[in-house]
């Protein structure tokens, strides 16, 4: 051993040290494998070192190496040292420190400038405490002194320096997922020291928060409670907390939630529930939300009271106790989606209707909401103007009969004795006069007609029944077409203006099966059914699209919904182009006698 600290050894002075040279250590070498059955790691080792000899003393401890294969790469100049590390290829390094153009301290910073993650260990030849720390300080993983170096100690620092960097590797590699999590995460991050300097913020906090008042953002004792901070376009939910020391300091973490959205969200809610209670309050409206076996689960609502009802009383009650109409069309409402209809409630020896509408969808659950609004008063208005209109029909109907009429049968005999004199001559006037007399019996059958269908004087004489089955023997007569009336075995009697509701609207389905329909056969029956009485009108017609056309978009056919509603039933139509047309109303009971 030279007194300089450098290991001599003098056959391999006399040759010229290379710059780059590369040693596999030979695994034929006996007792390497005596302390392991397992075939031992290769571990790639680049020296930088500007002695040789140096060199070679290393490369024959490592010779000695029992828990791993050594593959050593060895560079003689700082310049081939730092271009091997640039390279990238080696698992551990060993830096000298003198390395004639510069120290083994500068190509470790070099090297950590670099990225380079490989551990280095600094070799010297004279142990200094002021080194080591130097070392140390700069990156290095161990220090070490070459003076009295063996293979346990080399080979621990190498073992030790590896495992510390695979640790070091993965605290930075989470750190690194950390820092990409927190810069990705949908709210705003930011850590920072006791000195109140930003040691990390996301784009999200430096877009939002980075010229917010620092004291509307940060409390000085962190709290587990979040707080609400909004800039007046934006609304966030912030919590600040502890995140442990870092060096002398504390660090202190700050995450903030935007919720813009939800609190938009929720003053439209407030303004929508707003407007529904104002509606609620001050109009004669129900809300329902009932289940799909029809039980009530919540009802409220001014309406109710004008009813006598309560909301809370109602609930857990079911909508057949109210109607039995009404669970008939909630039971629709889940098969279709929504419905309409008019439901009638008692109160005090007088029926109100209540304007119905049901809706369901899956999103809503198991349960469908409805809106009710009083149509009573509207009702008796609009039957008021219905009743002078089939009044006005009927006075019409009877100045067709009486007056008109008659003139017609006067007119007609007139003609009928003029022609029997002209013929009784011979005159040639006989044909003209036989011709006219036929006209004047035409036309006063055809006034008969109408008298009859604007005043149907068998609703009085001999009830519904028989006054539309007399209906439809017109049919068959005036159109020459099939037209059956079919009804129950006992008589079926109701009140005169529900059965002229019920005569008009079988008028309408008629003139439309044969107008539009050009029905050949005809079927109408008056019977009952589960949820009343049934009035149905069937044809082999031309019918129509129902999407296209709309479930009753005419004149005549929501008249003909209206005058169900008018006696608390529902109207329904099923249509196909080719497939006839089936008008059926369905009524309450109540109307009956």
């Amino acid at each position: 051993m030279a007194l300089d600290g450098k290991l001599h050894h003098a056959p391999w002075e006399l040759f010229p040290p290379p710059e780059y040279r590369k040693i596999v250590i030979p695994e034929s070498t006996p007792f390497r494998f005596a302390a392991t059955a397992e075939k031992p790691k290769t571990i790639r080792v680049l020296v930088v070192e500007d002695q040789e000899d140096d060199y070679v003393y290393l490369d024959r401890i490592l010779r000695k190496a029992v828990f791993a294969r050594y593959e050593l790469t060895w560079c003689s100049t700082y310049e081939a040292g730092l271009q091997a590390v640039a390279a990238r290829q080696h698992d551990v390094a060993l830096f000298d420190y003198n390395l004639g153009t510069g120290t083994g301290l500068d190509l470790l910073r070099e090297s950590i400038l670099m990225g380079c993650e490989q551990p280095v260990i600094l070799l010297t030849g004279h142990d200094s405490p002021e080194v080591d720390r130097e070392a140390l300080g700069a990156g290095a993983s161990d220090y070490l002194c070459k003076n009295g170096l063996n293979i346990t100690q080399l080979e621990r620092a190498i073992r030790y320096s590896l495992r510390h960097a695979a640790m070091l590797s993965s605290v930075k590699k989470s750190q690194h997922q950390l820092e990409l999590f927190m810069r990705n995460v949908p709210c705003a991050v930011s850590i920072r020291d006791d000195e109140g300097r930003y040691v990390f913020q996301n784009e999200r906090f430096q877009t939002h928060f980075e010229n917010a008042p620092v004291s509307s953002i940060w409390q000085s004792t962190p709290s587990s409670e979040p707080r609400s901070f909004t800039d007046g376009e934006h609304y966030w939910l912030v919590n600040s907390f502890p995140m442990g020391e870092a060096g002398t300091g504390q660090l202190q973490g700050l995450a903030a939630i935007e919720i813009t959205e939800r609190i938009k969200a929720e003053e439209l809610l407030l303004k929508a529930t707003a407007l529904l209670n104002g509606i609620l309050k001050s109009l004669p409206v129900i809300a329902w939300s009932v289940d799909e076996e029809g039980t009530i689960l919540e009802a409220r609502g001014s309406g109710l009271e004008g009813v006598g009802l309560n909301g809370d009383q109602l609930v857990g009650r079911s909508m057949a106790d109210l109607s039995t109409m009404a669970a008939a069309e909630i039971a629709r409402t889940f098969q279709a989606g929504d419905s309409n209809f008019i439901l009638p409630i008692q109160h005090e020896g007088r029926e109100h209707a209540f304007d119905t509408f049901f809706h369901h969808t899956k999103a809503r659950g198991r349960g469908a909401v409805g809106f009710s609004i009083d149509i009573t008063e509207r009702r008796w208005l609009e039957k008021k103007l219905l009743l002078i209109s089939d009044a006005e029909q009927l006075r019409i109907g009877a100045d067709l009969h009486d007056g008109l009429g008659q003139h017609l049968t006067g007119i007609a005999c007139m003609a009928a004795a003029l022609r029997d004199r002209l013929k009784a001559q011979n005159l040639p006037e006989t044909k003209p006069a036989d011709e006219i007399a036929r006209l004047v019996n035409e036309a006063t059958a055809q006034t008969r007609a109408l008298a009859r269908g604007l005043c149907p004087v068998q609703l009085d004489q001999s009830g519904l029944s028989t006054a539309l089955e007399h209906l439809t023997d017109q049919m068959e007569i005036v159109h020459g077409i099939e037209c059956h009336f079919r009804s129950a075995d006992e008589p079926f009697e109701c009140d005169h203006d529900s059965a002229l509701h019920l005569y008009r609207i079988t008028q309408e389905a008629l003139q439309n099966a044969t107008r539009h329909g050009k029905a050949t056969r005809i079927e109408v029956v008056l019977d009952s059914s589960p949820e009343g009485g049934r009035l149905a009108i069937e044809d082999n017609g031309h019918g129509f699209d129902m999407q296209q056309n709309g479930s009753g978009a005419g004149v005549g056919l929501r008249l003909m919904r209206y005058r169900a509603g008018m006696i608390g039933g529902n109207l329904s139509i099923e249509s196909q182009p080719q497939g006839g047309t089936r008008v059926e109303c369905i009524f309450p009971f109540l109307i009956s006698k």
